[in-house]
């Protein structure tokens, strides 16, 4: 478990290398009221807010292992990620990117990434949507990596499209 932590930290930084970040998001001088969209392991839609203002909010408790997990639909597919915060952009397991319907082929897979495990070839991609309850983003920097990533991980090209993360007593708050 230790050598794939490891080998994920090295992906992030590399991944880091690749993806430039993007300008700043605008902010809306309004200040609506929020609402809160309390998420298990699996969030729902349930209420369609305005994506980064304040209006909508995800709250993710942490798991027994100590980190944040959260199903996302991806295209039409639900995936699995890991919240990383210290990662650039989205990396998503070839087996997940095929279910949202992103189906690099072989030739493909163009960049690499050094892990512990090795060198892991990834292909840059931009994902059309992503989204968690009410929380969604347009035109994602991501990967698809063509290795053994264990599960898909949600990165900065998200989160900074939604808004704020803030992870206090034991939860991970997205708004």
């Amino acid at each position: 478990m230790m050598r794939l932590l490891v080998a994920m930290v090295v992906l992030l930084f590399v991944l880091g290398l690749i993806f430039a970040p993007s300008a700043s998001q605008e902010s809306s001088s309004a200040e609506p009221e929020p609402r809160t969209l309390a998420v298990s392991a699996t969030p729902v839609a349930e209420e369609a807010g305005q994506v980064g203002n304040g209006i909508a909010k995800v709250v993710i408790p942490r798991s027994e292992d100590g980190h944040f997990y959260a199903d996302a639909q991806v295209g039409a597919a639900t995936v699995r990620f890991l919240i990383d915060t210290g990662a650039t952009a989205v990396a998503l397991s070839r087996a997940d990117a095929q279910r949202a319907g992103i189906s690099p082929r072989a030739g493909e897979f163009t960049g690499t990434a050094r892990t512990a495990n090795g060198t892991v070839p990834l292909k840059p991609v931009t994902i059309d949507r992503i989204r968690i309850g009410p929380l969604e983003a347009r035109n994602v920097a991501g990967a698809v990596i063509d290795g053994d990533l264990g599960v898909s991980l949600l990165g900065q090209s998200w989160l900074r499209q939604v808004g704020t993360v803030t992870i206090a007593d034991d939860r991970l708050i997205l708004n």
